[in-house]
C-alpha cells in the first residue's frame, strides 16, 4: 500500500489533488474519497491553501489528523496507508497563532487584539465612529491601537470585561482613577470661610483676574463676586446671604424680563447694587424705555442715524447709553446690555451682544425654545 511522509498529502488526495503536484493545481473536478456533507467545504478550503504551498495553523493540523484518520476505510480502498498520520509530520512548520484576547497600554496607545470574530469587529467599528481619540488597525501585527482618552480608556476597558478580555493591571488602574475622579464631587464654587470668600478648584487665572479686576475675596465684596459668577463661569453657594436682585440671573450670563415699568425699574436697582454703569439700552423699535429717573447728563442717546446729539460726554461718567442704532465708532465695554430685540445679528449688534458681560431681553419672546 501506498504511503505518504506528510499529513498534507493524504489532505490534497481528500480534496482531489495529487499531493504535492504542482500539475494538478486546477481545482479537481472529482474526488477519490466521498466526503461527507459538511467536511467538504473545509478540506477543499485546507487543500486547495496546502497545494499552493500554504502552512497549516494548530487547529487546522489537528483537524486534518482527525479527517484522514476517519476516512481510513476509503484510503485502503484506494490502496493508501493512512498509518503515518498516527505519528503526524507535516510538510512546513504548523504555524500557532495568538489566539488570546488582549487589552494593554503601550506607550501612550491602548492595544487591542484578538483572533478574528466578525461579531467583536462590527461592535469595535461601532464605537470608533463616536471614539474621542485617534483609532488605527494595524494590518501587518493585527492589532487596534486606540488613543489613550478618558473615554477610550472606559470603553476599552467595558468592552474587555464584556467578551471576556485579558485585560493590562495598567488599563485597570487607569480605570479605577477615572472611576474615582467621578466619584469625588468637583465643583468651581465660590464659597465663604471664616473671614474671607474662595472659590474652590479655581485655575491660578481666576484667582489672580478676582483679585486685579473684581477687588479681591473679602466678605464686602459678596455682590461682585456673586454678580460676576455668571462671566467668570463659576458657581455660588446657594446659602450664601445676598440681596434677592443678584438672584435675576441665577448664576447665567442671560436674562429675560417682560417690558413693564416695575421691570425696568428693577433692572435700573440691579444696575446701581452692581455698579454696571453705563446700561447700554439697545432699542432700534423706539418703543421707549423711562429714563425718566436719570439726569440729562447721565444719558447719551444714539438716534436712528446712530449718531448722538452730544459732543462733550464721557461714556464712563454716564449711566445710560441709549441707541436706535448702536454707532458704527463704539469701541466701549457693554457691562449691561438691555435689549427690546430678541434676535441679534450683524455688525454691531453682535459685537454688543457678544462683548456684553450681561444681557437683558427685555421684551415679549417670540422664538419657540427647544424641548
Amino acid at each position: 500500500m501506498t504511503q505518504y511522509p506528510y499529513v498534507e498529502d493524504y489532505l490534497e488526495l481528500l480534496g482531489g489533488y495529487a499531493p504535492n503536484n504542482p500539475a494538478t493545481w486546477i481545482m479537481p473536478t472529482s474526488k477519490p474519497v466521498s466526503l461527507a456533507r459538511y467536511d467538504i467545504a473545509i478540506v477543499d478550503s485546507m487543500s486547495s491553501h496546502t497545494v499552493f504551498g500554504g502552512a497549516l495553523t494548530d487547529r487546522q493540523a489537528d483537524l486534518c489528523v482527525r479527517l484522514v484518520l476517519k476516512y481510513r476505510r476509503q484510503f485502503a480502498k484506494l490502496n493508501v496507508d493512512v498509518t503515518p498520520v498516527e505519528n503526524p509530520q507535516f510538510r512546513l512548520p504548523v504555524r500557532k497563532l495568538d489566539r488570546s484576547r488582549r487589552i494593554w497600554l503601550d506607550d501612550q496607545r491602548i492595544g487591542i487584539r484578538f483572533p478574528y470574530d466578525r461579531s467583536l469587529i462590527d461592535s469595535l467599528q461601532d464605537y470608533k465612529k463616536a471614539s474621542q481619540g485617534s483609532t488605527n488597525w494595524d494590518n501587518e501585527e493585527k492589532i487596534w491601537w486606540f488613543g489613550l482618552t478618558e473615554a477610550n480608556v472606559n470603553w476599552a476597558a467595558t468592552w474587555g470585561e464584556t467578551y471576556n478580555f485579558e485585560i493590562d493591571p495598567l488599563v485597570k488602574n487607569l480605570m479605577n482613577s477615572i472611576l474615582e475622579c467621578e466619584q469625588t464631587p468637583y465643583e468651581i464654587k465660590l464659597v465663604r470661610n471664616s473671614d474671607s470668600f474662595t472659590i474652590t478648584n479655581a485655575a491660578e487665572s481666576l484667582i489672580n483676574y478676582v483679585n486685579d479686576h473684581l477687588g479681591g475675596f473679602g466678605l464686602e465684596n459678596a455682590v461682585k463676586l456673586i454678580d460676576n459668577s455668571g462671566v467668570l463661569g463659576y458657581t455660588y453657594d446657594e446659602n450664601l446671604v445676598r440681596p434677592a436682585l443678584l438672584d435675576l440671573f441665577k448664576d447665567q450670563r442671560n436674562a429675560h424680563v417682560p417690558p413693564s415699568n416695575s421691570n425696568i425699574d428693577l433692572i435700573f436697582q440691579y444696575a446701581e447694587l452692581t455698579g454696571r454703569y453705563p446700561v447700554c439700552i439697545y432699542d432700534p423699535s423706539m418703543r421707549g424705555v423711562d429714563l425718566s429717573k436719570f439726569s440729562d447728563r447721565d444719558i447719551v442717546r444714539f438716534g436712528p442715524n446712530g449718531k448722538t446729539n452730544s459732543s462733550d460726554y464721557n461714556i464712563y461718567d454716564v449711566k445710560v447709553v441709549y441707541a436706535n442704532k448702536i454707532p458704527s465708532t463704539w469701541n466701549h465695554p457693554v457691562p449691561l446690555l438691555v435689549t427690546t430685540q430678541e434676535l441679534l445679528y450683524g455688525g454691531k449688534r453682535m459685537e454688543w451682544l457678544n462683548t456684553a458681560e450681561k444681557v437683558i431681553y427685555y421684551c415679549n419672546t417670540l422664538l419657540r425654545e427647544n424641548d
